[in-house]
């Protein structure tokens, strides 16, 4: 793993397997608190955060520990979050929006991300995957 960058406005950090939930939620908190966010959109931020890292480790590495990085950035227009991954191509705007697995509330999380945050873009080259997405104001 390694930690934020100096940058004011971005922060940066790299994980390796599991852990890259914990450790990029911890990040996207200490990001929020730095540039003093409100207090819903801190919450929004990790949250949308703590799923795209949650279905990157439940199925995007298929049980094998995998490589990714987040950037998180704030912008004249809201935060920008940035996730690439060595795991498998997924693109959300994709997922059906009536996909849910209600007796695992499979699918919730994938709609939480598209309420809260613009898909922006999403591409899958060379073995890795990249989603940049822009927060929605509270």
């Amino acid at each position: 793993m390694s930690g934020g960058d100096s940058n004011s406005t971005r922060a940066t950090i790299r994980c390796t397997g599991a852990d890259a939930v914990h450790l990029m939620v911890e990040e996207a908190k200490r990001f929020a608190a730095a540039r003093r966010l409100s207090q819903a959109e801190a919450a929004k931020l990790a949250i949308v955060v703590e799923e795209l890292v949650i279905n990157l480790v439940d199925y995007g590495w298929d049980g094998e520990p995998g490589r990714t990085e987040l950037v998180l950035d704030r912008t004249g227009d809201g935060i920008a979050i940035m996730l690439s991954d060595d795991g498998v191509a997924f693109d959300p705007r994709m997922a059906d929006r009536d996909d849910a697995i209600p007796d695992r509330g499979g699918g919730a999380g994938i709609n939480i991300i598209r309420a809260w945050a613009d898909i922006i873009d999403y591409r899958s080259e060379n073995g890795w995957n990249r989603i940049e997405l822009r927060l929605l104001p509270v």
